[in-house]
């Protein structure tokens, strides 16, 4: 009988977790979009991958590097593309901000950020269509907490003349 009583209260409790778990903002406080610049680029040449998030209202998302070790920063991990190079990221200017569960102020992007990766294309590389692809880590937080860890897949394509 009290097995039965604690797997009923059990599956109660997870039953009424799982509305709760989809109203978690995590999903909801960045956006992200991506664009390859120029759309078309000659063997050899260069050209920048723009991702942009938009970070909702009232949120903010880890600096690159933040000054705090504990936090997790916002990361761009490119996918092997054969005939690409990708080069090191250039993150925005940070926004320094106090929060309530922090000691100190926080490195943070809010609004909207723009991160720029260029890229060459190799002297060797195949003409036709190429999708430069990769994923955007970050950790989405608000004035009271941060949610968990969150990743966008990030995808552009070019044209390779």
């Amino acid at each position: 009988m009290i097995r039965r009583s604690f797997a009923a209260a059990a599956a109660l409790l997870i039953t009424a977790a799982i509305p709760a778990l989809a109203q978690m903002p995590g999903a909801n406080v960045a956006k992200v979009s991506t664009t390859a610049k120029p759309a078309a680029v000659k063997h050899g040449g260069k050209g920048v991958l723009a991702i942009t998030v938009n970070v909702a209202p009232g949120f903010h998302i880890n600096a690159n590097k933040p000054n705090d070790p504990d936090l997790i920063p916002t990361v761009f991990t490119a996918e092997n593309t054969p005939g690409v190079k990708f080069g090191a990221p250039k993150y925005p200017a940070t926004k320094s901000i106090t929060v309530s569960y922090e000691k100190k102020p926080m490195l943070v992007y809010q609004g909207k950020a723009v991160i720029l990766i260029p890229y060459t294309i190799a002297p060797t590389a195949k003409p036709g269509k190429v999708v430069l692809k990769g994923t955007l880590g970050f950790q989405g937080c608000n004035d009271s907490s941060c949610f968990p860890p969150d990743s966008a897949p990030v995808s552009a394509s070019v044209t390779v003349k």
